[in-house]
């Protein structure tokens, strides 16, 4: 089993590697999503946040509202590293297990894609990965791209201030893709490096 870690920021094109490498057959595991379960009502985490982040986050069911507390997270670096320090350790309790379990299965996956989207601010998840594969693409791309899905602007922008520049995340990949061109091109280029590198790993 060949896991590889895909770490790219807001806007890059990270889920449409994922989707890329999901239609060759990887198993894409997004910490994004598990970030989300594990924030759900009655789980450690759920109560970590609301009392480090105040009642102003919960929707009016009591849930967390993902968007209201990323604008509270992202209102500077130092907030995010809080949400970080709460949600990335439990994160990590269901990752190394279930890349066991899996490894363990009569026909284990051949490939699986963590999807990281902090792995600066979290390298240990890199730990886990043969290889490291970062998507980049210049700033106002990024922002256009997220803006384009219907992210506000200022909100976008807060989120990349406190989080890794694409420069730090390509000085920790083993393998950079550019995303500045067409998606063609871009899907083009992950073909590529699946043809490449992951087709012949051991």
């Amino acid at each position: 089993m060949y896991v590889i870690a895909l770490t790219g920021g807001i806007g890059a094109g990270k889920s449409t590697a994922a989707e890329v490498f999901r239609a060759r057959g990887a198993v894409v595991l997004a910490l994004d999503d598990i970030a989300k379960r594990q924030i759900e009502p009655g789980t450690a985490a759920f109560d970590d946040v609301v009392s480090e982040f105040g009642d102003d986050i919960l929707d009016d069911a009591g849930r967390i509202d993902t968007r209201a507390l990323a604008r509270a997270a992202f209102s500077s670096p130092e907030r995010a590293a809080c949400l970080n320090a709460i949600v990335h350790p439990m994160i990590l309790r269901e990752i190394g297990p279930g890349l066991r379990d899996m490894g363990l299965l009569l026909n284990p996956p051949r490939v699986v894609v963590l999807d990281v989207p902090l792995l600066v601010e979290a390298p240990v998840f890199g730990e886990l990965a043969e290889r490291v594969l970062a998507i980049s693409a210049t700033e106002e791309e990024r922002v256009r791209r997220a803006v384009a899905v219907g992210m506000d602007e200022a909100d976008v922008r807060a989120r990349m201030s406190c989080q890794a520049t694409d420069a730090e995340r390509e000085a920790i990949a083993d393998d950079v893709i550019v995303n500045d061109g067409t998606i063609e091109e871009f899907q083009h280029a992950l073909e590529r490096y699946w043809d490449e590198v992951v087709a012949h790993a051991p």
